[in-house]
């Protein structure tokens, strides 16, 4: 299926998850490809039928067309093969407000389908508060079932900015027509640079794919140590179009954030933040996507607008 997940994306590096909630809907791709094989698929879906049918229309010999002839039908364009692989590569500059200085980020990301399964990897150096360091992180996405997957991740920080370690595990359920709407549960556990800091929480999200719409939105109750502060997140997202030839990418997260380690030393704890990200993919060549977006997050100490620019290369 050629729909992207977002909110990988993205959500993944716009929303602050990690790599197996930013490449959630790679795995979704490559399931619903099996589905849509199946019979009893919607029209929209047969894109590789209608292909096939366009093809032998197009062999048949066909009179050129004088000055009052109707219009002769061209043969609709192939469908992409499916990525077997995928690089993807964001960078991210902004500033921030209230002589917090500046913040960079840069992302590679890759993804490659396996017969156990979507493995995905992702490399983040990020630069704020006066702290640099890197993240890396592993996930493998695999189906039990037609309708059921699992996604298990793990990965370690090297700053303040990033946890010590941290694992994700989490199932979904497709179900409705044509196994269109997903359902997950997901649970994670971050240990600080600290001994004493730690996060631990539940995911919930649900996915709704429609003919050239997705929709996604979840919850998630989070727990901060020191004191067990309780910081719950909620986030809505939709992608219009799909990386075949464009799409973009829209989402709105509101989180109650426990803790903030500034470069002074000084915490900021227990505040709301808001954070809004929006993404255009354009597809310019068969193997090569152009990303370029902008975020913008607020909180009652701070404001940071940043932009991002970076590519996507398919291995097909």
């Amino acid at each position: 299926m050629d729909r992207t997940s977002i909110a990988w994306m993205v959500a993944a590096a716009m929303s602050g998850m990690t790599a197996p909630t930013a490449w959630a809907q790679a795995g979704q791709e490559q399931q619903t490809q099996r589905a849509e094989a199946q019979p009893g698929q919607p029209a929209a879906q047969e894109g590789a039928a209608a292909s096939a049918g366009a093809t032998a229309v197009a062999v048949t010999p066909v009179p050129a067309p004088g000055a009052d002839a109707a219009t002769v039908p061209q043969p609709l364009p192939a469908p992409y093969a499916p990525e077997r692989a995928a690089i993807e590569v964001v960078l991210d500059n902004g500033r921030m407000t209230d002589g917090n200085g500046g913040a960079t980020a840069l992302a590679v990301r890759g993804m490659m389908v396996t017969p156990y399964g979507i493995w995905q990897a992702e490399l983040d150096r990020q630069s704020r508060f006066g702290f640099a360091g890197q993240y890396g992180a592993l996930s493998l996405t695999r189906d039990l079932s037609d309708d059921y997957y699992v996604t298990v991740g793990a990965g370690t920080g090297n700053s303040e900015l990033f946890s010590k370690w941290r694992v994700d595990v989490a199932g979904y359920r497709k179900f409705g027509p044509d196994r269109r709407f997903v359902a997950g549960i997901g649970a994670y556990y971050a240990q600080g640079q600290d001994s004493d800091r730690s996060d631990q929480g539940l995911v919930l999200s649900t996915l709704a794919y429609f003919q050239s719409v997705v929709l996604e939105g979840g919850l998630r109750f989070n727990r901060a140590n020191p004191g067990m502060v309780f910081g719950p997140s909620q986030y809505i997202a939709a992608t219009i179009g799909n990386d075949e030839k464009r799409a973009l990418i829209l989402r709105v997260e509101h989180a109650r954030e426990a803790y903030q380690v500034l470069s002074t030393g000084s915490e900021r704890a227990d505040y709301n933040s808001m954070s809004y990200g929006v993404q255009w993919r354009e597809r310019v060549s068969r193997d090569l996507l152009l990303l370029i977006g902008a975020q913008y997050y607020h909180n009652p100490f701070y404001n940071r607008t940043y932009g991002e620019i970076g590519f996507r290369w398919s291995f097909r």
